[in-house]
């Protein structure tokens, strides 16, 4: 018997967590700005429910984001930072752990990667309850082994009441 609820429940909880199953085609396309320094930037940038900048993102929700991006070099690992900038304050985005891999979440591929691969990458952020209500510039970088970045963007956007 407990096998039987392990298949039903632990299965369909993995499958969902896969970011090949996610439908980011429809999310709106968002003008973003690239990054400082010299760090490629996405072909495309597409955002939930975000027909336009800044983004609103609702307290006790997830900003979810899909970024196409053409790998730079091979990837063995990649992970996502982001930072965040907000009433004149710059600070990390400490994403959590299984979130921050982003060799979790490419879509219909995995690493390692080659230079010159065509990639989707999924990303959800919460965005917590407690957060205050302003605005705030998001830059998010996915880097690879060697701290190479393989893509990244700015883009502004405003925490907002649910």
């Amino acid at each position: 018997m407990i096998q039987l609820l392990l298949l039903f429940v632990i299965i369909p909880a993995a499958i969902l967590q896969n970011a090949d199953n996610v439908d980011h085609q429809s999310w709106d396309t968002v003008a973003f700005r690239p990054c400082g320094g010299v760090r490629p930037v996405p072909r495309e940038v597409r955002l939930l429910d975000c027909p336009s900048l800044p983004c609103l993102l609702p307290r006790g929700t997830e900003a979810k984001m899909a970024m196409d991006f053409t790998s730079v070099q091979e990837a063995t690992n990649m992970r996502t930072i982001v930072t965040a900038t907000a009433l004149g304050v710059t600070a990390p985005y400490e994403l959590p752990a299984d979130r921050s891999a982003a060799c979790n979440w490419l879509v219909q591929s995995r690493c390692p990667t080659s230079p010159g691969e065509d990639l989707t990458y999924h990303l959800s952020m919460p965005i917590t309850a407690i957060y205050p209500l302003v605005s705030v510039t998001i830059e998010i970088d996915v880097v690879d082994q060697t701290q190479q970045s393989h893509g990244c963007f700015v883009i502004d956007a405003r925490v907002v009441p649910r």
